[in-house]
């Protein structure tokens, strides 16, 4: 097959030839809400839900020489200031400071077993603390008390999840969505995708009021995610919104969702995961050369045909490229000779700072992500060398 102008019946590639209407499901413009819930049955809170915080039980592991009994007063005293009740204790055999989760009297706590160093400081899990510390210490603790043992999820590698937890919220968010999605507002969007009912959705900072706005003018009306998970499908909707989402875990073993402004960079989950194998292994025609030959041809169209030649969707991440070039529609190309897939998209992104991508979603489906350069460099910074989740 000739991948040129002569493919597409027409003279050359010409802005808007593959633009496609997609069925999907019929929402409003507006999501219904009831009693503070989604139309799914999700609940949704704004910027002012406000978290329990954990109990923390502070226990403190110290040798029995006299040097440590001053320590641990001076330490006591440091701790108290800070308003906590630690238990300065002798190790039994074998054991190791460590931190924790725990029920306390049915209420989620957090066990923290530290231990005095033979410096005078303090150790707390992978951190170590001299009384001048004490502030530093403080907001620690509280952070413990806040997120649990892996800390926040704004600054957390895996969201502040543990790899239990981070595993069972994949398989929570593993379901495939039934049908493609029409764009409406960000809420009635995320509504659509019918996610678990024991999944709290959560729009925080100004995520919430831009929840109800309509969708930007450059996105979309649809988006071809039928069959893909709901993990990845939710990511890719909210990058239409220039919004993403990460996971919270929470009291009872339930997961909280919580949307907000930011992409890639933000520490967000990803719009779907570098391919458990080699991108030529799992795309046969990706470095396979064909003839090529554009003239003047609008970018949006020549990834059109190129996500046809390789027989994946394409989704476009309109936010992005719009916030930092221009619509893949206004972008004009003209190219001749024998190239790759592969090498088409690279002449692309290297020319209008774009980033194309084969991804995967939390089962393997494949799709080709198109983004901005900018955002495509963030995602590769953290995500490069981490393989769809199983």
């Amino acid at each position: 097959m000739v991948f040129s102008a002569a493919l597409f019946n027409c003279p050359r590639l010409s802005r808007g030839l593959f633009c496609t209407v997609i069925a999907g499901c019929l929402l409003s413009s507006q999501p219904v809400l009831a009693q503070g819930k989604l139309q799914n049955g999700n609940t949704l809170a704004g910027s002012g839900a406000v978290k329990a915080k954990r109990l923390l039980v502070l226990e403190i592991l110290i040798q029995p020489q006299p040097l440590y009994r001053v320590r641990a007063q001076e330490w006591g005293r440091v701790l108290q200031e800070l308003g906590y009740a630690p238990r300065f204790r002798e190790p039994v055999a074998g054991e190791k400071m460590r931190i924790e989760t725990q029920l306390n009297d049915g209420r989620d706590a957090v066990l923290v077993v530290g231990g005095l160093t033979g410096q005078g400081g303090l150790t707390v899990g992978k951190r170590t603390f001299t009384v001048a510390d004490r502030a530093d210490l403080g907001k620690y603790l509280e952070e413990l008390k806040a997120h649990g043992p892996e800390g926040a999820p704004a600054g957390n590698p895996r969201w502040g999840l543990t790899e239990a937890q981070f595993q069972d919220f994949v398989k929570l968010m593993s379901e495939p969505v039934a049908e493609d999605v029409r764009l409406a507002s960000a809420a009635g969007t995320v509504s659509s995708l019918k996610l678990p009912e024991s999944v709290t959705v959560v729009f925080v900072d100004e995520a919430f009021q831009a929840s109800m706005q309509p969708r930007p003018e450059t996105a979309p009306e649809t988006l071809p995610v039928a069959g893909m998970t709901q993990g990845t499908a939710l990511s890719l909707v909210l990058a239409q919104f220039g919004m993403g989402y990460r996971p919270v875990f929470g009291r009872g073993g339930r997961f909280s969702i919580e949307i907000l402004p930011g992409d890639e960079g933000a520490n967000l989950w990803p719009a779907g995961w570098k391919t458990a194998e080699a991108t030529a292994d799992v795309v046969p025609a990706w470095l396979k050369s064909i003839p090529f030959e554009v003239e003047d041809a609008d970018v949006a169209s020549i990834a059109e045909a190129v996500a046809g030649k390789l027989e994946l969707p394409l989704i476009v991440s309109t936010y992005s490229i719009n916030r930092d070039g221009k619509p893949l529609e206004d972008l004009v190309y003209s190219r001749s000779g024998k190239l790759s897939p592969f090498g088409i998209l690279r002449g692309l992104s290297d020319k209008f700072l774009l980033g194309f991508d084969v991804r995967a979603d939390e089962s393997g489906k494949l799709f080709l992500w198109v983004t901005s350069s900018r955002e495509a460099t963030a995602f590769n910074k953290r995500f490069a060398h981490i393989r769809p989740p199983r």
